[in-house]
């Protein structure tokens, strides 16, 4: 139309097209939050142990073939690094 509303028409629909995609992903991102809320909650509530958690693991013995990282002076000064 020659008088612009047309134009106006077309705007308004990219404003509520953006709008709407706002309030989705407001909407999802609220819904997460909750269910984060929620979950950290009754993980909480309960006081069970989860393991043995010793600072002093007992680990078995690493294979003969192992390198084993060397102590002291070393010869190259580390050249090859």
């Amino acid at each position: 139309m020659p008088d612009g509303r047309h134009l106006d028409c077309q705007g308004r629909g990219r404003v509520r097209g953006k709008v709407l995609v706002a309030l989705i992903v407001a909407t999802v991102a609220a819904a997460a939050i909750v269910a984060n809320v929620l979950l950290l909650g009754n993980a909480a509530a309960t006081n069970d142990p989860v393991g043995r958690l010793s600072p002093r693991a007992h680990l078995p013995a690493a294979p003969h073939w192992t390198v084993r990282p060397t102590t002291g002076h070393t010869h190259g000064e580390g050249a090859d690094d």
